[in-house]
């Protein structure tokens, strides 16, 4: 029989309970909800990004994911897909230091927490420069840039599509392009 999860939790009693679980688990508005694997069609275009994002960056930021959460600027904790941390390097740190680029990989059951709950956790989080959504059924991800008034405003956001889609993080210095993180994955 598995624990049951209380109603309510502080974020020390989050973090002392989940660093003992075999199952990773996001703290949301003091709940705690376990969070599920995705398809290999997910899995294989956020490793491809986590390659290519580790190839473009170089030194200095790390890619993480998604084993690595985030504590939000509101108190929450989430587990992006990937992650670019540019924070000082801290071993046995449980979140992420200084979280500058989160990626999901949307699926039917998540797309509409991923652009809407998340989105407003990661807005709350002023480290965090860009934050993409990346379709695993189509050529098309969502781009969020934090803007001149310090938010990540969905009237701000650019629609990527096609083969040649570019996502463009300029500040990284990376430029990834839709048909690498799906190629060979059609049908």
């Amino acid at each position: 029989m598995s624990e049951r999860v209380r109603d309510r939790w502080t974020w020390d009693a989050y973090l002392e309970w989940e660093a003992k679980q075999d199952v990773r688990h996001e703290f949301v508005d003091g709940e705690v909800r376990a969070v599920t694997g995705g398809t290999l069609k997910h899995n294989l275009i956020a490793r491809r990004l986590g390659s290519a994002l580790d190839r473009a960056l170089g030194g200095g930021c790390r890619v993480h994911g998604p084993d690595v959460k985030v504590a939000t600027g509101n108190g929450n904790a989430r587990y992006p897909d990937i992650l670019v941390d540019c924070g000082r390097f801290v071993p046995t740190a449980l979140v992420a230091q200084d979280p500058v680029a989160v990626f999901e990989v949307l699926s039917r059951s998540t797309a509409w927490v991923d652009q809407g709950f998340k989105l407003r956790d990661y807005d709350a989080t002023p480290s965090i420069r860009y934050y993409v959504l990346i379709s695993q059924d189509e050529l098309r991800a969502m781009l969020y840039v934090r803007n001149d008034a310090g938010r990540l405003d969905i009237r701000d956001a650019q629609l990527i599509e096609g083969t040649d889609g570019a996502i463009g993080l300029p500040s990284l210095g990376v430029t990834l392009t839709l048909g690498a993180l799906h190629e060979g994955l059609e049908g």
